[in-house]
């Protein structure tokens, strides 16, 4: 019974993503759902893969160490939540993705392990990772992300390694916001985006949880990162 109301979280989940890109006059498959999953066994990770969940994002180096190696099928992993310097290596071959990058010890630190060995685990180390900045577009000091005007220096910074990749950009709208804030917090991520990102393609935009991610979708979100709306039938 559990799994069949997991499935069909997942697809009402899916319907409102469709249906704000509708509202928004953009294509469904312009927007990536990633399944938060932290604090969530390897078994929940595994059955969200098999109902062709093909994003896991994770907050926390040490559930990645403990699920990543057990998963198996065709699945890309996303570390979403602040990432300490000094666990960078840690997580560096196992999340493809890292969307949390805020400051220049990270960047440095990042850049500096794409010629470490490799291992087992999956992606390859020797791929170039993917990168977004972590922009605190809220000014709440309680947040991680560097500060709008920073952005631009750490995009550079990035790019300078010439080891990462960066996608784009990534922000948390404010916990306790109205639909006015939220939204705004969202649409100065895409300004951002619009004006420090003009040599990547198709720039990446990081935002949107489970209480706002319709917002952020009709604000130019490409990823949403959603939890609590999917799985919290299993708590």
């Amino acid at each position: 019974m559990m799994d069949a109301e997991l499935s069909q979280r997942l697809s009402d989940v899916r319907e409102r993503i469709e249906t704000a890109c509708q509202r928004a006059g953009r294509p469904a498959g312009s927007v990536r759902l990633i399944a938060v999953t932290k604090n969530h066994p390897v078994e929940t990770l595994q059955k969200l893969i098999d109902m062709g969940v093909r994003d896991i994002g994770e907050n926390r180096v040490q559930e990645i160490e403990i699920k990543a190696p057990r998963l198996t099928g065709d699945f890309t992993l996303h570390m979403i939540g602040h990432l300490q310097t000094n666990k960078a290596r840690k997580v560096w071959p196992l999340a493809e993705w890292i969307h949390s990058v805020d400051r220049d010890s990270l960047v440095q630190k990042l850049g500096s392990l794409h010629n470490t060995e490799t291992t087992n685990c999956l992606p390859p180390r020797h791929r170039p990772k993917k990168i977004l900045i972590e922009v605190n577009t809220t000014g709440e000091p309680s947040k991680s992300g560097c500060a709008p005007s920073d952005c631009q220096r750490l995009c550079d910074l990035v790019a300078q390694t010439g080891t990462l990749e960066l996608h784009g950009l990534m922000t948390i709208g404010p916990l306790n916001g109205d639909e006015r804030a939220v939204r705004k917090s969202f649409s100065l991520l895409r300004e951002l985006s619009q004006k420090h990102c003009t040599e990547i393609t198709a720039p990446e935009l990081s935002m949107g949880m489970s209480s706002d991610f319709e917002w952020a979708i009709e604000e130019g979100a490409t990823m949403v990162r959603i939890g609590t709306t999917i799985l919290d039938c299993l708590l």
